[in-house]
């Protein structure tokens, strides 16, 4: 009698655990880094700021060199899914964003950044900035190219949207990132 509840416990979990593997459909593979990508000169007014942690794909806190005030950082010109917003639900392929952007900008990294003419704070009170890896690539250039970040102009600061678009439209195309399976670009409240 006890090796058939055992057996009958067996069968259950290999029901329930397949049955969960058909219901969740394929995985989201992770990001992958498209090595070199078309990247705006840094400005000549751009500074230097130390990344303290990334909050998600497009948004982090850092310090400005020489600083310690820590200041809330919004990736100008992108969007990616949406992972920690209150009230919102995690995205596709959200976490495959952050986690890609975490690593390209591990705590302690050097980067370059810069402000675009039109303000220097959206509405939340975070920093508008353009960003530049250590590695000298343009941010916004390495998320549109991987698949995990749309291109997002918001007017005014669109200095860089031809270049972020065209590299947005190569990976959906490409089906990279979010715009392939399982999300299919669906990674965001508006379907975009």
């Amino acid at each position: 009698m006890k090796a058939r509840h055992v057996a009958a416990l067996g069968l259950a979990v290999v029901v329930v655990v397949a049955g969960h593997r058909l219901v969740a459909g394929p995985p989201t593979r992770a990001a992958v880094d498209p090595g070199a990508v078309p990247s705006p000169a840094v400005p000549a007014d751009a500074f230097a700021a130390r990344v303290l942690r990334v909050v998600d794909g497009d948004t982090l806190l850092a310090t400005y060199a020489g600083s310690r005030q820590a200041v809330y950082v919004r990736v100008i010109g992108v969007d990616t899914p949406e992972t920690v917003k209150p009230g919102v639900p995690v995205r596709c392929y959200g976490p495959q964003a952050s986690a890609f952007t975490k690593h390209l900008l591990p705590p302690g990294s050097t980067v370059r950044a810069a402000y675009e003419p039109g303000g220097e704070l959206d509405r939340y009170g975070r920093q508008l900035w353009d960003v530049w890896l250590p590695d000298g690539r343009f941010l916004e250039s390495v998320l549109a190219a991987a698949g995990t970040a749309r291109a997002y102009p918001f007017p005014p600061q669109v200095e860089h949207a031809d270049l972020i678009r065209s590299l947005a439209d190569r990976a959906r195309v490409a089906q990279r990132g979010l715009w392939g399976a399982p999300c299919h670009g669906n990674s965001f409240g508006d379907n975009g």
